[in-house]
This record gives structure tokens, C-alpha cells and sequence, in this order.
């Protein structure tokens, strides 16, 4: 999985904010054009922990764009801050036509005045929402998929403001789990959490995104379900207006944001056992599909008293014959990923649904598995299995 290039994404300079009541210190939302780079920001979910620059990823598992929304359109947007305010935008995920359905990571940039940790701040501080089935006016049933308050994000290096300095970084944020989200229609949301320097509104806000690639009619509706409409919720639950900025510059009334998801891939399973000397006891299970159980059974031949087994996975198969031991040919080798264990009736057995982690890590891994079973102090080893994990 590999982030695209950040370093290059400049912006035209030109304020553009409306006077109003906010520019002299209230709150409200304005717009303004941003000028320089983005620097590249990755959140850690599952640590907690924040880094500068960009980050390799070395995975077997892929990952792809599901909802693409990071046409930037070179102005950022903001309201009044403290947790007054939320924007909710409404769009249509299925871009690539992914079947996983399982969000691994949003991408998004976003600006902040606040002074950064390393300078001795708090950083910026947001609230982001996912829902399913969202439209824009807030009329339709929703289903709230997941939010995450995240807090101390990169900011200024000095004490700031929206009306004078402020930088602003493209962020990637890893899910510790695979969030299920399905496809159709989305919403997501942007809670201003924290407050500038000026007045009441915000310290950290949202880069905006073209709507029909910055080009086209008012309210036209994008491949993506997008419109140049930003539902504000002023206090969050009450829909105070749908808005839009309308300029002559084009429709950007949106919040950028990328929503990527695991890759479809399909499990893999097959049965093997030793070429010259087959072990007689037969091990099966069904394919391991993360986010559901992995569960073995055992048939014993020749049949024996009752007793226990267990299965290692590992991550070799051992090609041919495996390796001579007292209790039969051993058909796995290499690390040792887990244990499961089971009993059987002297006939057949079976071990309890091991969870597979709804993990992007535990994607496409490759296993090797084989059952050691016990009967009156006399152990054997049975046939093996190899697979490969997947969504379905």
C-alpha cells in the first residue's frame, strides 16, 4: 500500500473570505485560498501515535480507493469552533466497485493554527463521523458506521489564526480494525473542536474539494454523489442550513477526504499429505476469511478411544514426503502462528471457531496447518492444509 506524492500539491494565494461579523472576531463560516505545500501527516489508531512525513507500508494486503474525494480545490473552509459547529457531507461510496466494504484508512488534509506539540502546543483537534445511508439535508434514516476524536495533531509553530499564519498537512490515518462500511449512500462529518486566536472560530479545519472536478453547474451532481452542499449542524443535531460557498471559481463546497478499503481478495484453502507414507488422519476446515472463524475438523483413521488434538498453524508447507517422525510424516514447517485445540470421539473431532482478526495485517496471509491427536497416551499426526486468508 503506497501513499501517493504530497510534496507537490500547491495552492494560488488569494483571500477571498466575505466581511462579515466572523472577520471582525464571531464566529461563522468563511472560506480562503491556501498557498503552499502539504506537508504529510500519518495517525496511528492502533498506538496512538502521530509522525511527520511520509510512511512504507510493506503488506501483502492491498488496499484500494473506494471514495475518492481529494480533488483539492486550493481553499480551505471554517466555523465556529468548540465543538459549536459540525459539517456533514453526503456522497456515494463504490468508486472502485470493492466488494470488502471493510474502510482500512482515510486519507484527508486539513490546516490548523493551533501551536504545535513540538513547539510546546496542544496541536489541532477534530471530530470525524462516518454514517451509512446519509443525504444531504440530513432527512434520511442514517446508521452511525464510526468516529474518532483525534487531538494534538501537527499545527503552526507559532500562535496563529485563520486570517494570518497557519499550516496545513495532508493526513493518513490507519484503522487498528477494519471498519465495515458499506457501499451506497455515505455521510461524513467534520466537528470543530477546538478554537484560534480570533473570536470563537475554530483552530483546525477542513481543505475543500472540487465538486465535478472544479468545473460545471451548480448543485451538478459528480460520479461520486457529490454536491456543492455542506449541511451545518450549529449546535451538532440541529441543522441550522445547507450551504454552499457559490463563487464564480467553481463548486467547492465539500470537504476532501479519501476513503480506502482491503482489497477483495478471495480465501484459499487445499488439503495435502505426504506423497510416499500419507498420514490416515484427515484434517479440514473452511477457509479463513477475516472478520469471521476458522474452524477444523478431524476424521481419525483407524479409529481409535476418544481423546483430544491440536492443530499448529505455521507459515511452510513442507513440500513431497515432510519429515520422518515416530508419530508420522510432519507437512508443516516455519513460524509458529497459533494453536488451536480440539477433542474427537475416536471417530471425528472438531475445535472451537478460532477468530480471524478483521485485521489488514491478517489479509492474505499465508498458512500451513496439521493436527497432532492424543488416544490413550499414542499420538499421530493427520494430513495438513494450506490456504491463504481473504474477505470472502
Amino acid at each position: 500500500m503506497t501513499l501517493r506524492s504530497l510534496s507537490l500539491l500547491t495552492c494560488a494565494a488569494l483571500l477571498l473570505a466575505p466581511a462579515s461579523a466572523a472577520q471582525a472576531g464571531g464566529g461563522g463560516k468563511l472560506f480562503k485560498r491556501y498557498q503552499k505545500p502539504l506537508t504529510s501527516v500519518h495517525v496511528d489508531l492502533d498506538t496512538g501515535t502521530v509522525r511527520r512525513g511520509p510512511r512504507v507500508n510493506n503488506r501483502a494486503a492491498t488496499t484500494v480507493i473506494d471514495f475518492n474525494n481529494n480533488d483539492l480545490s486550493g481553499f480551505v473552509g471554517v466555523d465556529t469552533g468548540n465543538g459549536f459547529c459540525e459539517w456533514f457531507d453526503a456522497g456515494v461510496k463504490g468508486y472502485a466497485g470493492n466488494g470488502s466494504d471493510l474502510m482500512s484508512q482515510i486519507v484527508l488534509p486539513y490546516c490548523s493554527a493551533k501551536l504545535a506539540p513540538g513547539s510546546g502546543g496542544p496541536g489541532g483537534s477534530v471530530k470525524l463521523g462516518f454514517y451509512e445511508g446519509y443525504t444531504w439535508g440530513g432527512g434520511a434514516p442514517t446508521t452511525t458506521v464510526a468516529a474518532f476524536t483525534l487531538t494534538g495533531l501537527p499545527g503552526n509553530t507559532a500562535s496563529s489564526s485563520f486570517f494570518s499564519g497557519f499550516s496545513c498537512y495532508f493526513m493518513s490515518m490507519d484503522f487498528s480494525t477494519l471498519v465495515p462500511f458499506a457501499d451506497g449512500p455515505i455521510g461524513y462529518s467534520w466537528k470543530f473542536l477546538d478554537t484560534g486566536t480570533t473570536g470563537t472560530l475554530a483552530g483546525t479545519w477542513p481543505f475543500l474539494a472540487c465538486v465535478v472536478s472544479c468545473s460545471g453547474v451548480y448543485l451538478q451532481v459528480d460520479g461520486q454523489g457529490m454536491t456543492d452542499i455542506i449541511d451545518e449542524y450549529c449546535p451538532p443535531g440541529y441543522l441550522r442550513s445547507s450551504f454552499t460557498f457559490g463563487t464564480t471559481s467553481g463548486t467547492f463546497t465539500s470537504v476532501a477526504i479519501d476513503i480506502r478499503e482491503a482489497a477483495d481478495f478471495t480465501a484459499t484453502q487445499l488439503s495435502y499429505n505426504a506423497t510416499l507414507s500419507p498420514n490416515g488422519d484427515t484434517l479440514a476446515a473452511n477457509t479463513a476469511v477475516i472478520g469471521s472463524s476458522w474452524t477444523t475438523t478431524l476424521t481419525r483413521n483407524p479409529t481409535t478411544a476418544a481423546g483430544t488434538y491440536f492443530v499448529q498453524v505455521r507459515t511452510t508447507r513442507v513440500a513431497g514426503n515432510g519429515y520422518d517422525t515416530p508419530i508420522g510424516q510432519r507437512l508443516i514447517d516455519g513460524t509458529l502462528l497459533g494453536t488451536v485445540n480440539g477433542t474427537h470421539d475416536g471417530t471425528n473431532g472438531s475445535t472451537p471457531p478460532m477468530p480471524v482478526p478483521r485485521m489488514l495485517a491478517f489479509l492474505c496471509k499465508h498458512y500451513a496447518a496439521q493436527a497432532t491427536t492424543t488416544a490413550s497416551s499414542v499420538m499421530r499426526l493427520s494430513s495438513a492444509l494450506e490456504g491463504t486468508s481473504g474477505t470472502n
